[in-house]
Parts: structure tokens; sequence; C-alpha cells
């Protein structure tokens, strides 16, 4: 099994606590449904994967264009981004790192951390509680 598959696999974990006789869902990326994320600087795009009913925690796709910029903010929950397509630098306390495909960051909450796209990507990305984007300007 890819690495990557092996860990997207592990990430939805949360998918599994779906209720008895929940559908299967299965999407082709041309049925994917884009959305513009009103919680973050015009140009990133998401579309909601799973949302546990109890806890809130999400799992989503999300899409940035090259040259994206996404500044130093924090989330009040644990955040792991898994880079699907594309080249994602993530800085933290001035420290860049590259992630490429198959590569992930695991973000505790209240880490204050900026992201860049290098190259157009695709992520995904889960919250373990409501998502929520803490430290930037407000969006409009």
């Amino acid at each position: 099994m890819r690495p990557a598959l092996a860990a997207l696999l592990i990430l939805a974990g949360p998918a599994a606590a779906q209720a008895p006789g929940s559908p299967l869902v299965l999407k082709h990326p041309e049925e994917i449904q884009w959305k513009v994320s009103g919680s973050l600087p015009p140009g990133a795009e998401y579309h909601l994967v799973y949302e546990d009913p109890v806890t809130h925690a999400v799992q989503t796709l999300v899409r940035f264009p090259s040259g994206y910029t996404l500044p130093p903010h924090f989330h009040t929950h644990d955040e792991t981004i898994l880079v699907i397509k594309g080249k994602l630098v993530v800085e933290q306390a001035g420290s860049p790192t590259t992630l490429g495909p198959e590569s992930y960051a695991a973000i505790p909450s209240g880490l204050m951390h900026s992201l860049k796209a290098k190259s157009a990507c695709v992520l995904f990305v889960t919250v373990t509680g409501p998502y929520d984007v803490k430290g930037l300007p407000s969006v409009k």
C-alpha cells in the first residue's frame, strides 16, 4: 500500500464513527463540489468530506492556487495536513519546511504557523474539533 494511501486511511479514522446504516460515500475528482472558504483569505477552496455530528471534528479536502499564502495563524484544535498534490511550505517560528505529495504536518492546537503553496496544492485536512482560524485579520 502506498504511504499516502495508508496515511489517508489513518487520518480518515473518525469517518468510521458514522452511525450504523450510513451510506457509503464515493466521489471521483470531477464530482467534488469545491466551495469558497469564508474563513480564509480569497483563493482557498474546500470540500467537506465528513463532520462528526457530536464533536464537529472535520475532514476536508482543501486546494490552494500556486503562490497562495495563509499568514500566521493557529487553531483551537489539533490539525493534520496531508499533501495529496503540489508543494506546500509550512512555517513555524521562522523555520519553513516544504512538504510534497505523501508528506504531512501534525499541528498541535494553539501552535502559530503559516502556509504557502509553492505550486497548486490539494490537501486532506483533519481537525479534531470544530474548525476555526485564529490570529488572521477578518476575511470579507
